[in-house]
C-alpha cells in the first residue's frame, strides 16, 4: 500500500524518537560505483560528483547521502567536526560518528506482514517488509518531527526493523501490534 494509505489506518500512531550515538563508516569515490543494501533491497549507483557520500552502518549495510548531511549529522570519532576536506582521500572508509539528537523524529511501527511505499524526498523509492529482507517484528517509518511538534510528513523513509532499536530511541515507542 502507499504512505497515505497507510497514514489513513496508521496516522495516530507515531512517536517521538531520535538518533542514538553509533559508529558507521564513510566514503566517497574516485569512479563510477555501485552496490546492493540488502536491508532496503535496492541498489544504489554513486558517481565522483564531490557530493555523494557511501554510508555503511552497523550491519555492512550501505546507502547514499549528501555531504552536506553527512557534515551536519556525523562527527569525527573523537568528537570534532567533520568537513568535505576529511574526504579528499577517495575510496577508502572512514569511522564517523552519529550525532545524537533525542526528540528531532518521528517513527511509526509497520508490522512486518504490511508492506508499504515511501517515495523519498530525494526520489527513492522504499518498502517496508520486503519477504526478501530481514525485519525483526517488522520496519518502521521515520520522519523529522515539524516545528509545529507533529510529523513532517514532506520527507519520510524506511528504517529496517532489525536496526531502529539499535540506532534510535525506542523510549517513546508504542507497543508492536497488528494493524
Amino acid at each position: 500500500m502507499t504512505l497515505e494509505e497507510y497514514l489513513q489506518i496508521g496516522n495516530e500512531d507515531w512517536f517521538l524518537t531520535g538518533k542514538k550515538r553509533y559508529t558507521v563508516q564513510a566514503m566517497m569515490v574516485s569512479r563510477k560505483t555501485s552496490f546492493f543494501n540488502e536491508l532496503e533491497v535496492v541498489d544504489y549507483t554513486v558517481n565522483d560528483d564531490g557530493e555523494s557520500v557511501i554510508l555503511k552502518g552497523m550491519l555492512q549495510e550501505m546507502w547514499v547521502s549528501r555531504l552536506p548531511d553527512v557534515i551536519s549529522n556525523y562527527t569525527k570519532t573523537d568528537g570534532n567536526e567533520i568537513t568535505a576536506e576529511d574526504f579528499k582521500g577517495k575510496d577508502v572508509f572512514i569511522d564517523l560518528l552519529t550525532k545524537a539528537s533525542p526528540g528531532t523524529n518521528f517513527a511509526m511501527f509497520v508490522p512486518k506482514n504490511v508492506s508499504v511505499t515511501v517515495k523519498t524526498a530525494r526520489g527513492n523509492v522504499l518498502h517496508t517488509n520486503l519477504p526478501n529482507a530481514p525485519h525483526g517484528s517488522g520496519d518502521y517509518l521515520v520522519c523529522r518531527a515539524g516545528k509545529d511538534g507533529k510529523p513532517d510528513l514532506s520527507n519520510v523513509w524506511v528504517l529496517n526493523g532489525q536496526l531502529f532499536p539499535i540506532n534510535y530511541d525506542m523510549s517513546n515507542a508504542k507497543p508492536e501490534t497488528e494493524n
